[in-house]
């Protein structure tokens, strides 16, 4: 409930980059944070599994999300457990929800739960992945094998789920501050000619996989 509360009506398309998580990561750790301290004495074991349940959880809600296709093969708007899927992202969306993932790996390192982080494996590579400027390269067909080396979480369908919701720039989008003159470049940020034309890259390759 907390989850689909603090996204609803959250926008992903947020034309700049934050140095702290949204406020959804944060009120989402502190929730589990409180959750966990008010809880009895139990063994090691069921405390362990009580924490990857609850990351577990958060990271399986936003991997759906982010990658889930907004509407089914019958034109019906889906539902994400909940909330629906997100149907439009920009390039500092992503960066911001890379924020977020560091904030809630943050979170499960306090715990002293060994390996609670993989949690947010897949989620983190997705968001990774998307920011990656060899990413376009990584995507041609001859180089597959490199980018399932590079991301071995990461699966040409969300990718393609991704780039049908991604909210290619213009050059003036590019801007580190408005009249700087200077193109920032730390981060992939897809004009919308790219995104057209990796999204065909993509489904070439999903054509043939089938």
């Amino acid at each position: 409930m907390l989850f689909d509360f603090s996204l609803e009506n959250f926008s992903w398309v947020c034309k700049s980059a934050r140095d702290s998580p949204n406020a959804y990561a944060e009120s989402l750790v502190e929730y589990m944070r409180t959750t966990f301290q008010c809880l009895g004495p139990m063994d090691d074991g069921s405390r362990a599994g009580l924490h990857f349940s609850c990351c577990g959880y958060v990271a399986e809600r936003l991997v759906k999300l982010f990658t889930d296709p907004v509407e089914d093969a019958d034109g019906r708007t889906k539902s994400s457990g909940g909330i629906p899927p997100v149907d439009k992202i920009d390039p500092f969306g992503l960066k911001n929800l890379a924020t977020d993932i560091r904030h809630f790996e943050a979170f499960a390192d306090s715990t002293g739960v060994g390996q609670l982080r993989e949690c947010f494996n897949e989620v983190k590579s997705i968001a990774t992945a998307m920011l990656d400027r060899d990413l376009p390269m990584l995507l041609l067909p001859e180089n597959g094998n490199a980018r399932r080396r590079k991301y071995p979480f990461l699966s040409l369908e969300k990718v393609h789920c991704i780039l049908e919701k991604y909210v290619g720039t213009g050059i003036g989008e590019k801007l580190m501050a408005r009249g700087s003159g200077v193109i920032r470049n730390d981060f992939l940020m897809l004009e919308r000619k790219e995104v057209i034309q990796l999204s065909k890259i993509v489904r070439m390759q999903l054509n043939t996989q089938q």
